[in-house]
C-alpha cells in the first residue's frame, strides 16, 4: 500500500511539473509570426462579402490564414481583456470586419474614418468576420 501511494505522489509531481511547464513556459514561447507570413491581400468589403455570399468556400480561403485587410475605420473600442479592438468596413454594410490587434498594439481613435491596413489571422464570421492579433502595417 504505501508503495502505491508512493509511486501516485509521483506521478502526481510529474503531471504538476508538465502541467507547469506548458502553461507558464512552452505557451508564452511558441506563439505563431503571423508578421513573416505571407498574407492574402483584400478590402474588408470584399471579406464580409465573400463570407456572407457563401461563408463554407470562405472559411475554406480564409480561416485560420494570415490576411491583410484595407479598409475605413469605422470605430476603435477595447474589449474586457484590455485589448484595442478595430472595426473595419462600410457604416451602412450589414457585417464588416471586426480585428483585435496583438498585445501592446495601440490605434489612435484620431484614426476613425480613414483607410489602413491590418495584417493579422482571420478566425471566420459571427455576425462579423474576425480578425486577431492584428498589426497595424505602415
Amino acid at each position: 500500500m504505501k508503495k502505491m501511494i508512493g509511486y501516485l505522489l509521483i506521478l502526481v509531481v510529474v503531471v504538476a511539473i508538465a502541467g507547469y511547464y506548458y502553461v507558464f513556459i512552452y505557451a508564452k514561447n511558441h506563439h505563431r509570426d503571423v508578421q513573416s507570413e505571407a498574407a492574402i491581400t483584400i478590402q474588408a468589403d470584399s471579406l464580409s462579402a465573400a463570407f456572407g455570399a457563401d461563408e463554407k468556400t470562405a472559411n475554406a480561403k480564409f480561416l485560420n490564414k494570415a490576411v491583410e485587410v484595407t479598409g475605413t475605420v469605422l470605430s476603435v473600442d477595447k474589449n474586457q481583456a484590455g485589448q484595442t479592438m478595430i472595426m473595419l468596413g462600410n457604416a451602412t454594410a450589414f457585417s464588416n470586419v471586426s480585428v483585435t490587434m496583438a498585445t501592446g498594439e495601440i490605434i489612435d481613435t484620431k484614426k476613425i474614418g480613414t483607410n489602413i491596413t491590418i495584417k493579422g489571422i482571420c478566425t471566420g464570421a459571427l455576425s462579423d468576420v474576425v480578425i486577431t492579433e492584428g498589426r497595424l502595417l505602415h
